[in-house]
């Protein structure tokens, strides 16, 4: 039924068994988590989905658990940073998002970000406008949640590095 529906170009394959009615706009966010649902957005891309920045990504960091494998992702989006995680850091901060057209999809919540963010930085991988972005965005928010926040930086061994933050945003 599919392939007929995309011989008579009413369907459009995007991936390998994700396929989308022609006039709907789909997003590579939206073809990564439809595609490979163990998936979570984080650092960058999640930061991006929260619209705690205004920068696109170049490229969609996302996080599997160990073991996982991802089966041609990077093949299929080599514009894809995959990052494995144990089972005690995959599944922290994970919430549920959308992409750019609406598509359910997992993401790292804002404190994760953040913590993810801070981490990328202290190893010389993090934009600094990028961060200079998302930590004003999230020092300005109302939703933010400081305590959640440590608890992440302890988790991830980040917590010296925010406190430096901490201390020249306050």
């Amino acid at each position: 039924m599919l392939q007929l529906l995309v011989s008579q170009g009413l369907a459009v394959k995007e991936s390998r068994g994700v396929f989308a009615l022609a006039e709907t706009p789909l997003d590579d966010f939206a073809v990564i988590s439809l595609r490979w649902p163990k998936a979570v957005f984080r650092c960058s891309s999640s930061l991006y989905l929260h619209g705690m920045t205004d920068i696109v990504p170049g490229t969609y960091e996302v996080s599997l658990p160990r073991g996982y494998k991802e089966d041609g992702l990077v093949g299929e989006f080599p514009n894809c940073l995959v990052s494995h995680e144990n089972g005690e850091l995959y599944g922290l901060g994970v919430v549920q998002g959308t992409s750019p057209t609406g598509t359910p999809l997992s993401l790292h919540d804002r404190e994760r970000s953040i913590c993810d963010l801070v981490l990328a930085r202290k190893r010389g991988e993090a934009d600094t406008q990028l961060l200079g972005q998302a930590m004003n965005s999230y020092f300005t928010s109302s939703e933010k949640d400081l305590p959640q926040l440590m608890r992440y930086a302890k988790a991830m061994g980040v917590t010296a590095d925010l406190q430096t933050y901490l201390e020249v945003l306050s």
